[in-house]
This record gives C-alpha cells, structure tokens and sequence, in this order.
C-alpha cells in the first residue's frame, strides 16, 4: 500500500510538473485577411503571425498556433459570422471550432479590412467625405467583434493597424490613414486591446511582414513573452 501511494505521488508530482510548465506556453490564433495570408514570390502563403510562431517555438513558449480562421479579404463581420457559427475548421492535427480555439488561447492576433480601404481608395466615383463615413462604419463593425471575442478570450488580443502604401500622397490620403488608425485605436482602448502601429510600413514583402511580427513581439515580450 505504501509502495503504491508513493508510485501514486510521484505521478501526481510529474502531473503537476507538466501542468506549469504547459501554462507558461502559449496557445497562439491569428485571424486576418491579406497580411496574414499573403502570396510571396514562390507562391508560398505567408504571414507576419509566421514570425511571432518563429520566435515562441525557438524560446520553446509555443503550445498550438493556428491561422486556419484567416483568409484574404476578411473583415469584421466575417469573423463575427464564423463566431456566431462557431465555424469548425479540420487539419491533419483534427478538428476545431473557433469559439474553442478563442477560449482557449493566450494570444489572438487581428488585422482586417485592407482590401475594403484601398478599394475605395482607387474608386474613381468615390468622394472623401464618404470614406470618413465608411471608416466609421468600419470602427463600428470593430466594436461589435471586440465585443463579442471579448465573451471567449480574457487573453492578450493584440491588433494589427493600417500600414500605409501612398506615403507621397497628398494630404487628404494621408488624412484619410491617420483618421482610420486612430479610429480602430480608439476601439482597441475600449476593449483592452493592444494597438500595433505599422504606419511607418509602405509596402508588404516578406521583409516587412517580418518587420510587423517584431513589432508585435516587442509590443508583447514584457508581459507574454518570457525571454
């Protein structure tokens, strides 16, 4: 009996063991649309989270990570629709649903809505007081998504702002990107959301989208990230 209780300690122990240090690693999501899926040269499908898995899996902090939610023009209502449907996604790994995958992770990453901008950007028929008035709508439909992630994740929620491609442009376009990031900043403060600025950044290569996995990094390394 006494043979069996200390065979039965040192599993709980091992247990035990296993369970702190499982809690220090981090079960990463990324959702996004063409940052998060990008095409590079080789064709190969890339994405700025890529980096943040990089750097947790080399520092041996990473549990699971998953992009399998993101796809290209993804906005604010499609990853509320994929909640409300708990959409199920099925990989070699198995099978998981984005409610689960939002309740259990530590850290989600989120950038929408690129597509949807620089459409109206390049629409001819387009007047400029409108896109202010779609920005707002944008920011609302944020509002809505941060609301209701934030009923399934209590963890770090990090967004990734605008970067902006028309640096020489004139001044109402580059009014137009500081209103818009200011705007999603302003939802980001509301829902204990960390902002990531890539305004500095002006066209997306594999260099910069490593640039922005840093970026996120540097924003999280005090608080999530152990080094």
């Amino acid at each position: 009996m006494k043979k069996i209780l200390i065979i039965g300690l040192v599993f709980l122990s091992i247990f035990l063991i296993y369970l702190v240090n499982m809690d220090k690693k981090v079960y990463y999501v990324a959702l996004g649309d063409s940052l998060e899926k990008f095409y590079l040269e080789d064709r190969e499908v890339y994405g700025y989270s890529h980096y943040i898995k990089k750097y947790l899996k080399d520092k041996d902090l990473l549990e699971r990570y998953s992009d399998d939610f993101a796809r290209v023009d993804m906005r604010s209502t499609d990853i509320i629709n994929d909640i409300n449907s708990n959409k199920k996604i099925t990989t070699p790994k198995g099978s998981f649903n984005l409610k689960n995958a939002l309740i259990k992770a530590d850290l989600v990453t989120v950038n929408l809505s690129y597509e949807d901008i620089f459409n109206k950007l390049f629409d001819s028929n387009i007047i400029y007081n409108d896109i202010y008035d779609y920005i707002d709508d944008l920011a609302y439909d944020l509002d809505s998504l941060f609301k209701l992630m934030r009923e399934y994740c209590k963890e770090d929620i990090v967004f990734v702002g605008f970067y902006n491609p028309f640096k020489e442009a004139n001044e109402d376009v580059l009014d137009i990107f500081e209103y818009l990031n200011k705007k999603y900043k302003d939802v980001c403060l509301e829902y204990d959301v960390i902002y990531v600025d890539i305004s500095d950044i002006d066209t997306i290569t594999s260099t910069s989208l490593e640039k922005i996995g840093n970026k996120v990094i540097n924003k999280m390394r005090k608080n999530l990230f152990e080094t």
